[in-house]
């Protein structure tokens, strides 16, 4: 099978559902590392996971934990990408900036002045992850004129939000949930966003 758009699977927090988006071609998983978190995942945890996962990349999501912390978890693991908040500031993090995604959890952080912040923060960094959009805010997509790759939460419908991944050439953001029991997973949300942009069907 392959997925017509890219994917990136956020909050990733057990085996199921790591292999199952594995197993769907999806390009990227991702484990909340922010130190704040309620549902921050232990590194052994995140360890495990990886070791029975192949074919997609990791990105560790640092949300605006210090730059201390993050350069100790990313020397504790190997992570293709890592993410921060637009907020953060990422001069001290000893990773390649190329590879930092930068996370806009609310569309009213765009606006005509993000293109200047970002060029003069995160110079290096390409590709943008875009939460909480709706089918009326999408418009402010239109505000960032440098060439990012854009990835985007699910909109209203599945329909509409196909639709506007293909007029603006956006990859997907889904979220990863906690098992019912060990082994045990319900896939819905996940599943039902995966068949619909799954080429092969």
């Amino acid at each position: 099978m392959s997925l017509k758009y890219f994917v990136h699977v956020s909050s990733i927090n057990n085996l199921s559902d790591a292999r199952y988006c594995s197993g769907m071609m999806v390009n990227s998983l991702g484990f909340d590392l922010d130190k704040e978190s309620k549902t921050k995942l232990p590194l052994e945890n995140i360890n495990e996971i990886c070791k029975w996962v192949n074919g997609v990349d990791f990105v560790g999501e640092f949300n605006n934990s210090q730059s201390n912390y993050i350069n100790e978890v990313i020397n504790e693991l190997d992570f293709n990408y890592i993410s921060v908040n637009i907020c953060n500031t990422i001069k001290s993090i000893d990773f390649d900036h190329q590879k930092i995604i930068v996370v806009l959890p609310e569309p009213n952080l765009i606006s005509p002045k993000t293109n200047n912040y970002l060029r003069d923060n995160f110079p290096e960094s390409r590709t943008l992850i875009i939460d909480n959009l709706t089918k009326d805010s999408i418009s402010k997509l239109e505000l960032l004129t440098d060439n990012y790759e854009i990835i985007i939460n699910p909109l209203e419908t599945i329909n509409i939000t196909k639709s506007i991944l293909n007029k603006y050439d956006l990859g997907l953001l889904l979220k990863g949930s906690q098992e019912i029991k060990p082994g045990y997973k319900d896939y819905d949300s996940i599943s039902d966003y995966l068949d619909a942009i799954d080429e092969s069907l």
